[in-house]
This record gives C-alpha cells, structure tokens and sequence, in this order.
C-alpha cells in the first residue's frame, strides 16, 4: 500500500500559472534594487562638488518660445502663470533639478511599496513613499554638510519634499482615472 503525501502542500513549485507570489516578489526585489540605485545616484550628485549644467540662458529663451508657440499650453494654463514659471525655473534652476530628481524617486518608491507583500505597505504606498522619500532627502541634505563646495539648503529639502508628493499625487491622479473608466463600463487597458 503506498502511503499519500499529505505534506505536499508544504512544497512551492518554482513556476505556477495559478500562483502569482513568485513573480510578485521577483518584481518586489526588482523594484527595490532600482530604487536603491536610483537612490545612489542621488548620492552620487550630491558627493560632486560642481555639477556642469546646461546653459541657462539657452534654456529660458526656449522656454518662453516655447510657452508662446504652443497654443495648447499657453490656452489651458494662460501666457502669464506660464511665463512666471519660467522665469521661476529660470532663477532656481537647481531646485527644479531637486523637484524632478525625487519626482522619480517617489515614482519608484510607491511601485516598490505597491507590490510589497505587505498589506500595510500596499494600502499606505503613497504614504510611506512620501516619508521615505523626505527622510532621504534629510540624510541628503545633511551629506551635503561634509562635501566641499556644497551647503544643505531647506529650499532644496523643499524641492524634493514637493518632487515627491507631486509621484503621489500623479498616481492617485492615474488610479482615480482608471477606477473612473471602470465605473463607466471602460476597460483602461484596452483604451488607445
């Protein structure tokens, strides 16, 4: 008589169509060495005492033709607030450059946070993103103390505090959209 393996439920195959928890922690890990790496290239910039950056001038001359040839731009959000802006950029160049960096970072933290199997992590992406997000910008500023040639600055944890947010809100933006699509019957996968 051949006795049945009633432990067989202990065994987790490697590959299973019907079970997903493999490739979501593959995605998980892949997710966390990015944002890691993207982290450290943070770091890397910041340890460099001048970074070479394109030519001002060149950039505030094209934004404002810019601003002025594109009819949709200067229409929904008006020449004026546009030409402010600009000028804004203009005048703090390094704070727009602070804004997109942790515009990324806050990016890659909330998918890494969005495919944790943590169900606290899941549900609160946004919000650990953002904290995580603020802290590094903290320990960013203050590795900025010991390297020559830089000063920690609150404008710039600022920049990065609203780089961060700002993934946020892009999500919650992209998430309330497709729950929309689907009240209404619309597949947001299937759109073009």
């Amino acid at each position: 008589m051949v006795k049945e393996n009633t432990d067989s439920y202990l065994i987790v195959p490697l590959k299973d169509p019907k079970n997903n928890d493999s490739y979501r922690i593959r995605r998980f890990h892949i997710f966390i060495a990015l944002s890691i790496l993207y982290g450290g290239f943070i770091f890397y910039l910041s340890s460099q005492s001048a970074i070479n950056v394109p030519n001002e001038s060149f950039l505030f001359e094209w934004s404002i033709d810019y601003a002025k040839n594109n009819s949709i731009i200067s229409k929904v959000i008006g020449v004026p607030l546009l030409m402010d802006i600009v000028r804004y950029s203009y005048g703090n160049f390094d704070k727009i450059a602070h804004m997109f960096l942790y515009l990324g970072l806050g990016i890659l933290l909330h998918i890494t946070f969005r495919n944790s199997g943590n169900n606290t992590l899941k549900k609160y992406a946004p919000l650990f993103a953002i904290l995580l997000g603020i802290a590094y910008g903290i320990t960013d500023e203050i590795h900025q103390m010991y390297v020559p040639g830089r000063t920690p600055s609150e404008a710039d944890l600022v920049a990065d505090s609203v780089g961060v947010t700002l993934a946020q809100i892009i999500f919650w933006i992209i998430i309330l959209k497709s729950f929309l699509l689907r009240k209404k019957g619309k597949d947001p996968k299937n759109l073009k």
